[in-house]
Parts: structure tokens; C-alpha cells; sequence
């Protein structure tokens, strides 16, 4: 009697994902959200990354860099979900940590560290966008005891240059004449060392989101309900204040209830810029309507929030997407976009690893 084989099956390890994050902005959005509830986008990612059947590992980085890169380097890491928007609470770090990653050579999700700190110079962007021809609106750099500062379009905005997330930006950041504009930047000047001062755009605002490539659909911010007197903007309190006036006035629309030609013309602008700035991964495209219907852009934001309730996912989800699939596409992407020099810097950091723990074992 033939003796019945037996099939043996072995458990395979899940790919180990790390999860990029900084503790000092984790700890002020917890702060912040405490009696809100609302969880951040480490929590919605790393549920995400599970149920897609990898292991999410945090690595957080707690203000000593030689433990966090030790950390990356020995954690045997398929690839780096970059949620750090900041370094130790400065926004004005963002690069930083995308820029190790690249230099180890794991595959990392969103822009390149290029493209981030391009994008936290809001003044360079707008230079670099306009030598590309894409309309921006006009805009000049403030800077204290800047006695020359002429200043003829009005409305306008003023806002810091290198801050993220509408940090900075209130109500009374849109000046109407010189003197709610000089009073706007010695409030400014307070925290902020330069300022940026910006045609302010009055017309309808969209958000272009674009992931992998692909278009999204477009949403449409609506302030109908702003109280009287508030300008049309998105502030601070209007993304993170939750419950608060310039919240609850400030209503997302998507998809936006526009033509299809319009739409189309969004696209191609938002397209334009993805392509102008060789950006990768996912990205937001902030847009304004002038009074003759002329768009301009008024931000780009690459790596924008990926909570599970941002308007990202909202776009996403207009699209057919549900949570879990908007973070598998953009692992998909990034693993796609391996390169061969990144693949060389990786396997000498697998051999690195190896050889670190020969010694190890020989010296016990």
C-alpha cells in the first residue's frame, strides 16, 4: 500500500512596514484631539497596513537621531510609510527623514525629500511653478525692519513661508488695505521671521488630489457658513479646530458639483504641476477661481493628511476606494519605484546587517 504523502505548509513571515513618525507631533495631536476622538493618521495607516497583511512597525523618531537611523538600518524594514510632517515638532525639518530613507535605499511611500523641502519654501514654489508657466497668484517675502516693502494688490493674504498644515493663518491674515496689512505683519513678525504677503484670490477653491498619477475626484471647499465677517479661507481652526466656527463654516463638497469642462481643467493644472514638479507618491493641488474664472494655485502639498477622515481619503473614497485601498496603492507605488542605485544602497545595508550579526554571534 503506497504510503499517503504529507503536505507541509510553512508559515511566511509578513513583510515588516515602517511607519515614519515623529513623537513630538504625535504627542501635540493627541493633545489637541484628546476629547475629540479623532485618530490620527498612524493609527488609520497602521489598521490599514494590518488588514493588507503586512506588519507595521512605528519608528518614531524621539529627538536622538543615531537610535532612529539604528533602528531603520537593523529593522529589516520592506519599506518606509513616511507620516513624519515634521522633525521634532519643526515643520521646517519635513525633508529630513525622507532624505535618510533615500539614503539607505528602502523603498519609501510619497514625494522624495526633494520635492518636500521644495514645498515647504512657499516662495520658491511659487518661483518654480510660475518659470513653468502655471499661474500662481502675485506674491513678495516680508521680512522685519523691511522699511521698502511696497505692497499694491488688495485683497491679500499674509502667511509664514515655511510652515505647513495652515499653521499661521487666521481670519485676520486677509488684509484688505495697507493698514490691516502692516498690522497683520507685525502680528506675524511675532513668531515668524519672513512672511509671505500674496494676492489673496476670491473666488471658488478646489482641492486636486492626485495619487500614483492618477486624478482623483475633485472636492470643492464651501464657506457659506462661515460666520459674517470671516473671510473665505481655509485657516488653522478650520482644519484642526474641530466644532469650531471656521470648521463647521468651511464644508468639503466632494465630489464638486461642477461641469465636466471645468473639472477637466482643474485636472490638467493639478497634472501640470505633479509632472512640473517630477513629484511621486501623492500629492494635493490647493486651486482658486478669480472673479473671470481664471484658476491659480495657491498650494501644493505633497504627503497630505492621510487620516482616515481627511480630505484625501474623502476624494478617494468618490473615487470607489475604500480606506485599505488608498494605503495599498500607494505601498504599491512606492515599492514600484524602487531604483536600481536605491536597491545597490540596500543590499549593502542587508549585508551590513548580516555581518553585524555573525560578529555578534561569534563574540557570544
Amino acid at each position: 500500500m503506497a504510503s499517503r504523502s504529507r503536505v507541509r505548509t510553512r508559515r511566511t513571515a509578513r513583510p515588516r512596514l515602517g511607519i515614519l513618525a515623529d513623537a513630538v507631533a504625535e504627542e501635540q495631536f493627541q493633545a489637541e484631539n484628546a476629547s475629540s476622538g479623532v485618530p490620527s493618521s498612524l493609527e488609520t495607516v497602521a489598521q490599514a497596513l494590518e488588514a493588507l497583511g503586512y506588519e507595521p512597525v512605528v519608528v518614531r523618531f524621539e529627538g536622538d537621531p543615531v537610535a532612529w537611523l539604528d533602528e531603520l538600518i537593523s529593522g529589516d524594514l520592506r519599506l518606509a510609510f513616511n507620516l513624519c510632517e515634521a522633525l521634532s515638532g519643526q515643520a521646517s525639518q519635513e525633508h529630513l527623514p525622507a532624505a535618510a530613507v533615500e539614503l539607505l535605499g528602502i523603498p519609501m511611500t510619497g514625494a522624495r525629500s526633494a520635492t518636500l523641502a521644495l514645498c515647504l519654501q512657499k516662495d520658491k514654489t511659487n518661483a518654480y511653478l510660475r518659470a513653468l508657466g502655471i499661474p500662481v497668484p502675485d506674491w513678495l517675502v516680508a521680512e522685519p525692519n523691511d522699511a521698502t516693502l511696497e505692497w499694491p494688490h488688495f485683497p491679500a493674504i499674509v502667511k509664514p513661508v515655511a510652515e505647513d498644515g495652515s499653521l499661521g493663518v487666521s481670519a485676520d491674515c486677509v488684509v484688505r488695505d495697507r493698514r490691516q496689512l502692516d498690522a497683520a505683519l507685525e502680528r506675524g513678525f511675532q513668531k515668524w521671521g519672513r512672511l509671505l504677503v500674496q494676492r489673496f484670490v476670491t473666488g471658488r477653491e478646489f482641492n486636486v488630489a492626485i495619487v500614483a498619477g492618477r486624478v482623483l475626484p475633485h472636492s470643492e471647499i464651501e464657506f457659506r457658513g462661515l460666520p459674517d465677517g470671516l473671510p473665505p479661507v481655509v485657516t488653522y481652526n478650520a482644519k484642526w479646530a474641530y466644532g469650531s466656527p471656521e470648521d463647521e463654516g468651511t464644508v468639503p463638497v466632494c465630489p464638486a458639483r461642477i461641469p465636466a469642462r471645468l473639472a477637466e481643467r482643474l485636472a490638467r493644472l493639478g497634472v501640470d504641476v505633479w509632472k512640473g514638479m517630477d513629484a511621486t507618491g501623492y500629492m494635493r493641488v490647493d486651486i482658486r477661481l478669480d472673479g473671470r474664472g481664471t484658476p491659480f494655485v495657491i498650494d501644493v502639498n505633497p504627503n497630505p493628511d492621510l487620516s482616515a477622515g481627511a480630505g484625501l481619503a474623502r476624494q478617494a473614497a468618490a473615487a470607489g476606494w475604500s480606506y485599505a485601498d488608498l494605503v495599498g496603492r500607494i505601498v504599491e507605488d512606492a515599492l514600484a519605484r524602487e531604483d536600481q542605485l536605491a536597491s545597490q544602497r540596500r543590499r549593502h545595508l542587508v549585508n551590513a546587517r548580516f555581518r553585524q550579526r555573525r560578529r555578534k554571534a561569534v563574540d557570544e
